[in-house]
């Protein structure tokens, strides 16, 4: 198993190239998501969810090798196979995560970190409910989950010094951060399996 640093530099390699498509896929789910939230709450979970895991499908199949990375791959889980998975899946982990928080911040945080790879896990195996994909990550996160907290707490202090700059930085950070987890959850994939996809 690779470390993360090695992870975040083969990340940083392969988004060499892909910087432009990576800022304005960010730009686009930013603006969507403003504008879904501002006109009510309900239509930003059913086009902010699937546009998430949409988001996060599109890193994994780049990291692979499998899909060059596109504004079109963002829209992805916009079909019958992954839409309403993808909004169950979202909402559950959302839901999962707030209770957590309600009794202590630290359960809720280590719950959150478990939670990372359902997406992945539901891009790789669509018959799968959403809490399947859930129970899978919890599992699967089982040994990582201090090391995608320390990968989550750099980005977050990236976030902050971010905002020096209006957030301008972010654009870059948050595409950085996407093909981090993506690439760190292929490693552990393909550390735990005999062959790679």
């Amino acid at each position: 198993m690779k470390t993360n640093p090695q992870i975040r530099q083969e990340a940083l390699s392969l988004m060499k190239g892909n910087w432009g498509t990576a800022v304005c896929i960010t730009l686009i789910a930013s603006v969507i998501s403003y504008v879904c939230s501002a006109i009510y709450y309900i239509p930003a979970i059913f086009v902010s969810y699937p546009l998430s895991v949409g988001i996060m499908m599109a890193y994994l199949h780049h990291v692979r090798g499998t899909q060059k990375l596109s504004i079109e791959a963002m829209f992805s889980a916009f079909n019958a196979k992954y839409y309403w998975k993808s909004v169950g899946l979202i909402l559950l982990t959302s839901i999962y995560i707030f209770l957590w928080l309600l009794l202590f911040i630290v359960p809720g945080i280590i719950k959150g970190v478990a939670y990372t790879f359902a997406p992945y896990i539901l891009a790789d195996n669509p018959e799968l409910t959403a809490d399947e994909a859930i129970e899978q990550s919890m599992k699967m996160t089982d040994g990582h989950k201090m090391n995608l907290f320390l990968i989550g707490l750099g980005m977050f202090g990236l976030f902050l010094l971010s905002g020096i700059l209006l957030f301008i930085p972010a654009l870059w950070i948050t595409p950085y951060y996407q093909a981090v987890i993506a690439k760190y959850y292929e490693e552990v994939k393909c550390n735990n399996e005999t062959s790679c996809q």
